[in-house]
């Protein structure tokens, strides 16, 4: 393909050989060509963007101008000199410059115009074999592109018809964990809740136990402390008692 296109490009250009009353305009066209065949395009771009801007009412020589920017890589700029190429109507190579046309768009993947730029450069010359060729290449580029497109349309929703099932199971994923959680929350609670039962007999038997043993120490307690005081009383009695004695005998030690 790219082979096909540089050929196209080789013989497309404008020669300006009859041209018998401006030779610097000639000679700096033939100087850009031979540039240009050299594959010296930035100099053959120079050359012809200089001759371009001195005689802007030659179409020729946007053309060439056209065809030095397409190889530099410049294919905005190319196709607009080749549209102002086409603007005049003395122009004679039209179908060349629609056919460069037509290969700009097939650069920029655009086959659509460039099919529509190769019918043009047919119309204009139906002997232009190169033409034809490209037109029909384009063709099946556009058809191949329009597969590619179609593919990735399916693709992308298949993609997004995978991702919305993802997204669907994981959101019942969550809903059923959701559901175990609360479950084993609820059962939880309800173990806890039978533990309670268990335990609140127990320890209202302990706080009964505890409350007979206070009892019981508070009346051990009572008796010692009755204890006690009969002791002393009696020790009091005795006392009296033995100080009556002596006091019977007139003994006082």
């Amino acid at each position: 393909m790219k082979k096909k296109l540089i050929i196209l490009m080789l013989i497309s250009f404008s020669l300006l050989s009859a041209e018998m009353l401006n030779y610097d305009k000639v000679l700096s066209n033939l100087k850009g060509i031979k540039y240009y065949k050299n594959g010296e395009y930035d100099k053959a771009g120079e050359a012809f963007e200089d001759n371009a801007i001195q005689h802007p009412n030659d179409p020729r020589l946007q053309f060439n101008q056209g065809n030095a920017q397409y190889k530099n890589g410049n294919l905005e700029e190319a196709e607009n000199s080749y549209n102002m190429a086409l603007k005049n109507p003395d122009f004679k190579d039209k179908s060349l410059a629609h056919q460069n046309l037509g290969n700009v768009k097939f650069q920029q993947k655009d086959y659509k115009n460039a099919i529509k730029h190769y019918r043009d450069a047919l119309i204009q010359n139906p002997d232009n074999l190169d033409a034809r060729y490209n037109y029909e290449l384009a063709a099946r580029m556009l058809q191949k592109q329009q597969q590619q497109q179609q593919n990735q349309q399916q693709q992308q929703q298949n993609d997004d018809k995978k991702e919305n099932e993802d997204q669907q199971k994981q959101q019942q994923q969550q809903q059923d964990q959701q559901k175990k959680d609360e479950e084993k929350k609820d059962q939880q609670q309800q173990q806890k809740k039978e533990e309670n039962k268990d335990q609140q007999p127990q320890e209202e038997q302990k706080t009964e136990k505890q409350k007979a043993e206070e009892k019981k120490k508070e009346d051990a307690e009572k008796i010692l402390k009755a204890l006690l005081q009969k002791e002393k009383e009696e020790m009091k009695k005795e006392k009296q008692k033995m100080n009556v004695d002596k006091a019977k005998e007139g003994k006082y030690w």
